[in-house]
């Protein structure tokens, strides 16, 4: 499923579209819908392409970055799943930026952090943020093929009307 969404946050307006590739299914999108609305006033940009100026040298890609005036990544995002490697690679390449992974559970955040701790050397650079109990299923029900948003959000929190369902939720850092 793709999505379009408009989203009329912290006072500003953007329309985006989100295509999946073949392997991506929904949740994966709505993780990289939540990175733009948290970051919104940064100006994300969503899964650049590899020719991007911002990702010479890198071997990866992230699912959304900000980039600051000089085109430099200031914040690098990854949604869902991500292997170890990947983010050994990021923190040795990325000296300056933040690494941000979005879980959709605390589980899940909570296994990706004692792994990292014991596998990848300054992996305290990783900020890992994550839905509680059972507030990411609700972000993914409101999420349809035309999307709405609207209210405020920040970093670690949601203050938004979803396609005319309230949603309040602040992630926790694990």
């Amino acid at each position: 499923m793709k999505i379009r969404c408009d989203l009329h946050l912290n006072g500003k307006n953007r329309k985006i579209y989100l295509v999946p590739r073949p392997e991506e299914k929904l949740d994966h999108l709505a993780l990289k819908l939540a990175a733009i609305a948290m970051f919104f006033d940064l100006n994300p940009i969503v899964e650049p392409s590899p020719d991007h100026p911002s990702l010479y040298g890198f071997a990866h890609r992230p699912d959304a970055c900000v980039l600051d005036e000089g085109g430099q990544i200031t914040h690098w995002i990854e949604c869902g799943n991500v292997t170890l490697h990947k983010l050994d690679k990021i923190i040795r390449k990325l000296s300056g930026g933040r690494i941000i992974v979005l879980k959709a559970t605390l589980r899940e955040a909570e296994k990706l952090r004692k792994d990292l701790t014991a596998e990848v050397k300054n992996s305290e650079r990783v900020e890992i943020w994550a839905w509680k109990d059972e507030e990411f299923k609700v972000w993914l029900k409101a999420i349809a093929e035309k999307t709405e948003i609207f209210g405020e959000s920040r970093e670690e929190s949601f203050n938004l009307v979803i396609n005319e369902v309230p949603y309040a939720a602040s992630l926790a850092s694990v």
